[in-house]
């Protein structure tokens, strides 16, 4: 399920309109520096759905509307484009590419580590991909090891020297253990 939205300021003035699905509207992340600037300004944002639709062709369709009609009636947009798919109608112009170079010079993203397989990487990315499809590193090496003619299976390990290590020390043990009984 689709919809339309708009954000507006509490006066009541609409600033931007957007088309999203589950909980877009009311999500503050990935939005632009200008529309962090009007919420920031005006201390909070009014969030509103406009319309349902069933397919999302539809909802861009409507979006193309309601900006058209808002920007129609004089309303201020932070919009960068008309609407529908993607960058349509947007050209960065020379003065858009320096200011956009100046704000971001010398910025350095949030960098996390997954805890399950050490990954190091930008924040966003990591949340939007790695996180939900992480599966951790997988230890592949078996440890084996024959005592008394018997074969036991000890686990995995993530090198070769750690399942070795550890069936060498297992055996160690065992055989001390035996030794030590006959005595």
């Amino acid at each position: 399920m689709y919809y339309t939205y708009t954000h507006s300021i509490p006066d009541g003035k609409v600033f931007y309109v957007g088309k999203g699905k589950e909980g877009r509207a009311y999500s503050t992340s990935d939005r632009t520096l200008a529309w962090r600037k009007v919420v920031e300004d005006n201390q909070g944002v009014t969030m509103k759905i406009v319309k349902h639709f069933e397919n999302e062709d539809d909802a861009f369709a409507h979006e193309i509307e309601l900006i058209t009609q808002f920007k129609d009636d004089g309303c201020k947009l932070v919009n960068l484009t008309s609407g529908g798919k993607g960058f349509m109608d947007y050209c960065f112009t020379e003065d858009n590419r320096l200011a956009r170079s100046k704000v971001l010079t010398g910025y350095k993203h949030k960098e996390v580590i997954c805890p399950h397989c050490a990954t190091v990487g930008g924040e966003t990315s990591m949340k939007r991909w790695h996180f939900d499809n992480c599966t951790g590193v997988r230890p592949e090496h078996k440890s084996r090891t024959t005592i008394n003619g018997s074969r036991l299976y000890l686990g995995k390990f993530h090198t070769k020297a750690e399942a070795d290590d550890n069936a060498q020390e297992l055996k160690e043990l065992v055989l001390s253990e035996i030794a030590s009984q006959e005595i």
